[in-house]
């Protein structure tokens, strides 16, 4: 099934359903404060869904650009929808319209066990350059301190 999406830059007045969005769908929310800093300060673009039966923002890319460089900081997906190419369509437009700004490289970091988000960057010709030992605290529901996970750096020239 193909959903009715627009890809779009994301505006200010996409504060909340980003929040409610990043709540619902990201093991690891971001606070408020920081994702209205990002709609600030970074490249953002957002899925909207033009089902009305459906969720109005199925998804959020953000980055960072410095020099001609540009990093993913956040991608989530809405959780009901993922799985179909929406993840894939929101990377292609990120680095399309950087790559059209004078960005040469692209860069990103993921968990060593997102597995999936891996196997999407390597299918678009993301390069792993690193690993950041324990980077990544690993929490079960009501539970701290249990570890720390690697960081996967890649970079993708484009």
């Amino acid at each position: 099934m193909t959903l009715p999406i627009l890809i779009r830059p994301a505006i200010a007045s996409d504060l909340h359903a980003i929040i409610q969005l990043d709540v619902t769908s990201n093991p690891h929310p971001w606070s408020e404060n920081l994702v209205a800093d990002a709609l600030q300060t970074r490249k953002n673009w957002v899925i909207e869904s033009l089902d009305a039966a459906s969720v109005n923002l199925l998804g959020w890319l953000t980055a960072s650009v410095v020099l001609d460089q540009s990093e993913l900081e956040l991608i989530v997906i809405d959780s009901s929808v993922r799985r179909q190419g929406l993840a894939r369509q929101l990377i292609m437009v990120w680095s399309q319209t950087v790559a059209q700004q004078g960005i040469r490289e692209l860069l990103l970091e993921v968990r060593e066990s997102n597995l999936g988000a891996i196997a999407l960057y390597e299918s678009l010709g993301f390069e792993l350059v690193g690993r950041r030992k324990n980077y990544y605290p690993i929490e079960k529901k009501g539970q701290t301190g249990q570890g720390h996970e690697a960081a996967c750096l890649f970079t993708l020239r484009i």
